[in-house]
């Protein structure tokens, strides 16, 4: 579904002579990758409502996402499977928040917060087989990741303080065990 429409997109594109019939590869990649994105963020936020988790999605999402771009980790072999993968992780990500008390075992959450960024800095970026990393690209994914973390932890601890914003910080929390845990996969796929 995904690459037909890319196809459509892109071959509309060449039609209108919008774009170089040579660039059609390059395009129809684009597009491939936009509408997954869409489909993606829909049915996460899709969930959020259902579940009336719409604000905290957002926040799982902005950590998630912006996270995963920079560090990799374990990818799918396909849309459907990275789609349900990312559902499930989702939906547990829901359970955690409905099951734990984050003021009783905040100690085991700061535990595994610091168990998680250390994974991030010892094995992010790690590299997808398709998509290798100079040494540069490496240290500036790495710079980038060290701004990402600051700036989620920052939102933790201030959400951690006002009372308000509490029943949110585990999403952004999570979202950073997330990462560390698809990183760990990732290299260890990578091993084999």
């Amino acid at each position: 579904m995904f690459k037909s429409l890319s196809y459509k997109f892109a071959n509309l594109l060449v039609k209108n002579e919008v774009i170089e019939n040579e660039d059609f590869e390059i395009y129809r990649y684009g597009f491939e990758t936009l509408i997954y994105f869409i489909v993606n963020i829909s049915v996460a936020l899709l969930i959020g409502i259902i579940f009336d988790r719409f604000i905290h999605t957002i926040i799982f999402l902005s950590c998630y996402c912006t996270l995963r771009q920079f560090t990799g980790g374990y990818h799918a072999r396909n849309y459907t499977e990275c789609t349900l993968t990312f559902v499930v992780i989702y939906l547990i990500t829901i359970f955690i928040d409905n099951n734990i008390d984050v003021d009783k075992y905040k100690h085991v959450l700061v535990i595994l917060m610091i168990i998680s960024i250390y994974i991030i800095y010892k094995l992010a970026p790690l590299e997808h087989r398709n998509k290798p990393l100079s040494e540069k690209e490496k240290e500036n994914y790495r710079e980038t990741i060290k701004k990402i973390l600051f700036i989620v932890l920052d939102g933790i601890i201030f959400g951690s303080i006002i009372n308000s914003l509490q029943q949110y910080i585990i999403y952004a929390t999570v979202s950073v065990y997330w990462t560390a845990i698809l990183l760990c996969i990732g290299s260890k796929i990578n091993r084999k």
